[in-house]
């Protein structure tokens, strides 16, 4: 009650109160001002500027007679090249149809057989098929789209740990090479129709790995913004030729 008392006689105890109760109220007002108004700020790190080359070499060749819906099985081994960083492998497969036309007169058109191919290394595979002639697949397992590009915010380890193939392309690779026949007709007479003969497929296959070489340098920002502004400037330039005109 004495509180009380000198809450409503006491000047000192007024003037405290008053201030204790201006602090309440005003310090979450200023905080949340404060907090609505303030700039964004972002912490960015260095930009690097990524140059790479890749290089297909071949570590095996072979050709396959594949009969219908069979599967042939073809391995290679990359071991001369387990020094070089090795980011991918390709598969380039051509084929011929073995398909004779049951006809003499030649009007059974021979149909394309389709040719699937499956496989690669260590969980790195490729699967496509098709009835092309010539056929091919190029399958990565590093992040190729940072080639050849000015990279911002990252770690320079970063940046290596994207491009190196490490030892994933190292050892056997496998692939099942199969096919499916389709074989041509024709009618040669009002109720007779002759089936092509099809027994299969010659497959002749390719396996390159494919390596890169590559560089990283870090870019002093400024350079970036002075090459921005240098083409503002052309811009302008052009567009006041432009006015001349």
């Amino acid at each position: 009650m004495a509180f009380m008392d000198d809450l409503k006689t006491d000047q000192r105890t007024q003037i405290l109160c008053a201030g204790i109760l201006f602090f309440i109220i005003s310090f979450p007002i200023y905080f949340n001002y404060a907090a609505n108004n303030v700039e964004d700020y972002e912490v960015t790190g260095p930009t690097y500027e990524v140059e790479g080359t890749l290089t297909f070499i071949e570590i095996g060749n072979g050709t396959e007679t594949i009969g219908d819906q069979t599967t042939a099985i073809v391995n290679v081994n990359s071991e001369d090249l387990d020094d070089e960083n090795i980011v991918g492998f390709r598969i380039k497969i051509s084929h011929s149809d073995t398909e004779s036309p049951c006809d003499p007169t030649d009007t059974a058109t021979p149909q394309d057989d389709e040719v699937s191919v499956e496989g690669g290394i260590n969980g790195e595979t490729t699967n496509f098929s098709g009835t092309n002639a010539e056929l091919e697949s190029s399958h990565y397992w590093i992040n190729t789209s940072i080639i050849n590009t000015s990279v911002p915010d990252v770690l320079e380890a970063d940046i290596h740990g994207m491009l190196t193939g490490g030892e994933i392309g190292q050892g056997d690779y496998t692939f099942n090479i199969s096919v499916d026949v389709n074989a041509g007709s024709a009618n040669i007479g009002p109720f007779d129709t002759c089936q092509n003969q099809d027994s299969g497929e010659e497959v002749d296959w390719v396996i390159e790995l494919i390596l890169l070489e590559y560089t990283v340098e870090m870019v002093d920002k400024r350079d970036l913004q002075d090459d921005d502004s240098d083409d503002d400037d052309s811009d302008g330039d052009d567009s006041d030729d432009d006015d001349s005109e």
